[in-house]
């Protein structure tokens, strides 16, 4: 994980003027959708998603359907590849929109229709009283799962990393307050470190979105075809805490609603060695996320870059890789 660098000069001031009004446009946006109805715009958005902005897509287009090449090869005819892409797009427009109307509408609009699934495997995760570890992906509208946790009884605390502005990292936050999930941003590694143990230490649950390729301090594991960097985060501190690792996933139903799920905690052989620990768990969370994103493929965003340029100390015990990189 990396805090990033102030600018300065010129740039300071034109990033600062920048995320000034993107911040703006966002929180105008989440007072805005209150009068905007419902049904109206989900069916706006459907209708833009199939004709309009699929067509309009470009680079993301090209992007997804590469991914999917490099994931499945040949095992998909380019028209699978292609549904799978469209569909994929929908979810992220849909999710976008749900996000918002979420703020305003969760208890009317949303929790009727999202189902709990393994509620038991969390109740007996957090009765160890050490907290729990969440890992969850990019599937479905996963920006909904501390909203059904925290009117379920349980209190989420996401980790708000890779924001390009402090600014639009605060707006992001308070919309989950307002739906009870919590969120640490990640502006100082000292703070993110106390505040991950502060959350575990009161026996609440600690998210981490794990499938995206980390620049800094990840460690190389096989994911979805491709070498990736996955974050360390739940290893380090299910190692350093005893928290249990819970894989969590929400998944949008045919009929048009929801359904989190709570796996069982991960049960990991451990060694003793640190580094290769932490290999096998980060191996163990790739392999959980690999079998639900193949299950639910037009679900999970095939957008994300996944092929960028890694730095990490940490070993790989890949086969041909137990050096870090440089």
């Amino acid at each position: 994980m990396k805090v990033r660098r102030k600018k300065r000069g010129w740039k300071r001031l034109w990033w600062e003027i920048r995320y000034w009004l993107a911040s703006v446009a966002l929180r105008g946006l989440v007072q805005l959708i209150r009068f905007i109805p419902f049904r109206l715009t989900f069916s706006a958005i459907e209708g833009i998603g199939r004709r309009i902005a699929w067509r309009f897509a470009g680079k993301y287009k090209k992007k997804m359907l590469d991914n999917l090449t490099s994931t499945y090869h040949n095992s998909l005819t380019d028209e699978e590849k292609e549904r799978i892409a469209q569909e994929s797009f929908r979810t992220m427009l849909t999710g976008f929109i749900e996000t918002f109307y979420c703020v305003h509408f969760y208890d009317k609009k949303f929790d009727p229709i999202i189902v709990l699934e393994g509620r038991e495997n969390l109740e007996q995760a957090l009765a160890l009283g050490k907290g729990a570890l969440a890992v969850s992906a990019h599937l479905g509208t996963f920006t909904l799962l501390g909203a059904k946790l925290n009117a379920s009884g349980f209190h989420l605390t996401w980790i708000m990393g890779g924001q390009p502005h402090p600014r639009l990292a605060q707006v992001w936050s308070k919309m989950g307050e307002r739906v009870g999930t919590g969120f640490i941003i990640l502006d100082s590694l000292f703070r993110f470190h106390r505040e991950v143990l502060r959350v575990l230490r009161k026996g609440e649950i600690m998210g981490f979105i794990c499938d995206e390729n980390q620049k800094h301090g990840g460690v190389e594991v096989e994911f979805l075809g491709r070498v990736m960097a996955l974050p360390v985060g739940p290893a380090v501190y299910h190692l350093k805490t005893g928290a249990p690792i819970l894989p969590m996933f929400i998944l949008r139903q045919k009929d048009g609603g929801h359904k989190v799920i709570i796996a069982p905690p991960l049960e990991i052989q451990l060694s003793g060695d640190e580094e290769r620990d932490i290999f096998t768990i980060v191996t163990e969370i790739a392999r959980v996320m690999e079998s639900y994103i193949k299950k639910y493929p037009g679900q999970w965003s095939w957008i994300s870059k996944r092929r960028i340029r890694t730095r990490t100390r940490r070993k790989t015990f890949l086969e041909g890789g137990e050096t870090p990189l440089s």
